[in-house]
């Protein structure tokens, strides 16, 4: 109860703050649905989950302030095991699609632009057991924090590539992820 209390307090806090950017910006800023594109890459959950796939799509909402972009995601990935028990033979899959909001401040302006921000983002998770002994189906959502940074490259007028490592945290499962986003932006 105490890590919900905590995000929630987290949640409230910068949703002040970016109201407060908001406020006294308004002028400087350009907000609305500005882009979409492929989310691909390779997620790392803790403990004892193999390494696989994500894929999604990204969204760009514009900048708050100068160089303060918004932006967003739907990711999903899938892993899982096999064992063995006794004579018995069983396997279980955790999935995760998550849902992503949060900002990314862009260090200079030109072709080539590092960035690092963070944000919230809502997981729903799937424990699915086939076989397993004293084992049920489980679904859980959990909220998380993210923090990523990476370089953006914009390749032509409209299209910008996106290498981002990002470090979610979220019960019960924290994951670290090399992602690619290629975004089509809206003009």
């Amino acid at each position: 109860m105490k890590l919900h209390s905590a995000l929630l307090m987290v949640f409230v806090g910068t949703c002040i703050m970016l109201s407060a950017c908001y406020t006294d910006a308004t002028a400087e800023s350009d907000l609305g649905f500005k882009g979409i594109g492929p989310r691909i890459g390779y997620v790392d959950p803790d403990g004892p989950f193999d390494g696989t796939v994500e894929f999604g799509v990204a969204f760009e909402f514009g900048e708050l302030v100068r160089r303060l972009h918004w932006d967003g995601s739907v990711s999903f990935w899938s892993t899982g095991r096999d064992y063995l028990f006794g004579n018995d033979r069983y396997d279980w899959k955790l999935r995760d699609v998550i849902l992503r909001s949060g900002v990314d401040y862009h260090f200079v302006e030109g072709p080539w632009v590092p960035y690092a921000g963070g944000g919230l983002g809502l997981h729903f998770y799937s424990w699915d057991y086939n076989n397993a002994p004293n084992w049920a189906n489980n679904d859980d959502t959990e909220f998380g924090l993210y923090i990523d940074g990476g370089i953006e490259h914009q390749f032509s007028e409209n299209w910008t590539g996106q290498l981002q490592l990002q470090f979610d945290f979220a019960d019960p499962v924290d994951q670290t992820a090399l992602l690619f986003d290629l975004i089509y932006r809206l003009r």
